[in-house]
């Protein structure tokens, strides 16, 4: 294949990110309007999914705790993946201390709820509850 007669057009990334904003908005926009339409014309739940979510129930903190059980062994297998040095080995210790650090930050990630999954383990666990 001869590359020379193909014409050179330079890459610009203003244009395409140009066309990825528009869309975007236009996005936002249809499923807004799809909300308010659903709604009654006002915005009950703006999350667009169905059940409240009562953060002092049993139900919802035990969600939380297998969340952070989740989240846990997450980091552990990032926690695998960094090489350590011969040089500042703790030994055991620090893999004692490592392990407890990693439990509460699973736990104070649970809590935040920035993964969403005892939300949705709560709703998916709550419907059957009566």
């Amino acid at each position: 294949m001869d590359l020379s007669s193909i014409a050179y057009q330079p890459y610009l990334p203003s244009r395409e990110l140009a066309r990825v904003d528009s869309a975007r908005t236009e996005s936002k926009n249809r499923s807004a309007v799809a909300r308010r339409s659903a709604g009654g014309g006002r915005l009950s739940n703006p999350s667009g999914i169905k059940g409240m979510i009562n953060r002092n129930d049993e139900l919802y903190k035990v969600s939380q705790d297998f969340e952070a059980i989740f989240i846990k062994q997450m980091l552990n297998v990032m926690r695998k993946s960094v090489s350590k040095t011969g040089l500042m080995d703790g030994g055991m210790a620090e893999d004692i201390f490592e392990d407890m650090l990693y439990d509460e930050y699973a736990k104070k990630m649970a809590e935040s709820g920035s993964f969403g999954i005892a939300d949705m383990i709560y709703r998916q666990l709550n419907t059957g509850v009566s």
